[in-house]
């Protein structure tokens, strides 16, 4: 499994991706949801992302993080009364926690290639965070990612 890509960044590029995410940044600094562990539901958690981070540049890599992660909890965690979702901006990054409590599953990678239609979700986390990760206690599992503006 391949890693995130580690980019060493001008300074002059994160002064002025500050000035942009400082202007785009009206949205609150961190929210949490729950939202029922139903696939109807999947559409709702991304609107939150929406909202929450308004026209922050990593908005739409967010939203759609957020979508694939959501949808894996609800058809792989076993037992989960609700998928909470947690956002939080600090400055240039965007931190998003998708958190089931389902007592089975464990996220998984799998290798496929363009005709496939399931399994692409943590690629696409691979290809578009910056990092990412997961927790896997008793109480359930949390994947989270991080985003920061091109």
């Amino acid at each position: 499994m391949p890693g995130a890509p580690f980019t060493v960044v001008d300074q002059q590029d994160v002064r002025d991706a500050a000035v942009t995410v400082a202007a785009a940044a009206t949205g609150p600094a961190s929210a949490t949801r729950t939202f029922a562990p139903r696939t109807e539901e999947v559409p709702g958690a991304r609107r939150f992302i929406k909202d929450t981070l308004a026209d922050h540049p990593a908005c739409w890599d967010a939203e759609l993080l957020t979508c694939e992660l959501v949808t894996n909890a609800v058809q792989h965690a076993t037992g989960a009364s609700g998928v909470t979702v947690a956002v939080t901006r600090r400055g240039l990054v965007v931190h998003v926690d998708v958190i089931d409590d389902g007592l089975t599953g464990f996220p998984q990678w799998r290798e496929t290639d363009g005709r496939d239609e399931r399994g692409r979700g943590f690629q696409l986390v691979n290809e578009i965070a910056q990092r990412w990760g997961f927790l896997r206690e008793r109480a359930g599992t949390c994947v989270w990612f991080e985003l920061t503006p091109p």
